[in-house]
Formats: structure tokens, sequence, C-alpha cells
């Protein structure tokens, strides 16, 4: 049997003030036949109850709960965590709002059975919905991301739409603080250090007009600051190695 013929997929779906739009998220992956892990991440006894009818009724689906509000970082993880513990090999984070094309799901998927050993990762094409602020963030955290992994092969590290094999990427997530807004770019980065490949493909984001913001501006802006710090220290720490890599030959 080959290697994609093992690869079990699920879902991990954070929600956090998403209840509502988070039914037709799970129902698109249901409907693929991805199992669903949606992750409570503290959200109030109404919207865990939401979240509740979501599991019972959409099929395959099943919630796991963070009693406190972890931030996406700690609610990524505990869904990574639930599904190595239920035997799944690959895990695809995905947002809850609805903002990334639902209909590219197969597309993910069908391209990590081919790269098995690969992070699979969406970077954004965007329409008119995005604010310039966000636009103008990503600009700025994928310019240090070239400094911090001495790379331009990482498009983005903010979309929050991936498929990442557990065995590998699960023990990097255990090693990260960062549960706010810094995740995703965080654990990138640790990805590249490892030396794990990633495959970027890209997909249409709309964000809501009448969508619920979980991003704080002065507050983010400013953990992703610090993030950015430490991550410059971390390549300053790994720079042999990361320096013998790139003159090393790719096999």
């Amino acid at each position: 049997m080959g290697a994609a013929e093992n690869q079990s997929f699920c879902a991990v779906v954070p929600v956090y003030r998403h209840e509502e739009a988070s039914r037709h998220v799970a129902e698109a992956l249901s409907k693929a036949n991805i199992h669903v892990v949606l992750v409570d991440d503290g959200n109030t006894p109404e919207g865990h109850a939401i979240l509740e009818n979501i599991a019972a009724q959409v099929p395959n689906t099943h919630l796991v709960t963070n009693k406190v509000n972890m931030g996406k970082g700690g609610a990524v993880i505990s869904g990574l965590k639930a599904a190595f513990a239920m035997g799944f090999t690959h895990a695809f984070q995905i947002d809850a709002d609805g903002q990334h094309d639902l209909n590219a799901i197969p597309f993910f998927i069908k391209a990590s059975r081919k790269h098995p050993q690969n992070v699979i990762s969406a970077f954004p094409q965007y329409d008119g919905s995005v604010p310039k602020a966000r636009e103008q963030g990503r600009k700025i955290t994928n310019f240090w991301v070239y400094v911090e992994t001495l790379s331009t092969e990482i498009p983005d590290t903010m979309c929050g739409c991936r498929v990442y094999p557990l065995h590998t990427v699960l023990p990097i997530a255990n090693k990260i603080k960062n549960y706010r807004m810094g995740f995703d770019i965080e654990i990138m980065v640790r990805i590249s250090w490892a030396g794990i490949k990633m495959n970027f493909y890209p997909i249409k984001v709309t964000y809501p007009e009448d969508g619920v913001s979980n991003f704080r501006v002065l507050h983010d802006n400013l953990a992703i600051s610090a993030t950015h710090t430490k991550l410059v220290c971390g390549m300053l720490l790994r720079l042999p190695k990361l320096l013998l890599r790139k003159i090393r030959p790719k096999k």
C-alpha cells in the first residue's frame, strides 16, 4: 500500500465568535468526505450550544472544547492534538468564518495526497473586501519572514488554510507558546527552519461584509511585532545551519 493510500484526513476548524458561520464550513467539509474537528475556543454558553448542535447534526463532526479562550494558536493546537489522538495522519486547518473558497477543499487534499510529507498551504488572492490595513500588514510580515528564513520561497504565512502532516508538524506546534494571532506566522517559520518542504497554491479569499473580526488592531499588531523580534533572534542562532542549507545543492 502506497503512502497516499495510508493517509487519513480531518479538518481542524478553530471557532471563536463565528459559531453560526462555522456551520457552513463544517457542512462543506463533511460533503467533501472530510472528518471535521470543530474547536470551541472559549465561546459563550450560547455559542457552545450552537457548536454542539452543529457537531450533532453535521455528519462526521467532532467538537473539542477549550473552557477558556486560548487564542487561535491555542485552538489550532488543541485541534491538532485531538486529530492525532483520533488516528488521523493529516489535518486541514481552515478558518471558521468562511473567508476561504470552500470549493478549493478537494484540490488541497489532492495536493497533500501527492506530497504527503509536505505542508500544503494556501496563499490568498484577495478581492475588494480585504481591509487595506490587513493587506499592508501582510506585506510587512512577508518581508520579515524572508529575513527570518533567509528565503523568498514562502509567499504567505498569515493565511490560515493549510494541510499539515501531523507526525512532523505537531511536535513543532507543541513547542510554540504564542497562542494568539502570531501563531500562523511562527509555525510556518519554524516549519521552514526544520527543513520541512512546503507547497503553496492560490485560494480566493473574501471577507464577509457582516463578519466578526477577532483581530485587535493595536494589541495584535504589537504581539506580531514581538513574534518577529523573537523569530529574528531565532534565525541568528540558526544562521550557520541556514546558510549551510542554502549553499548545499537541493536533492
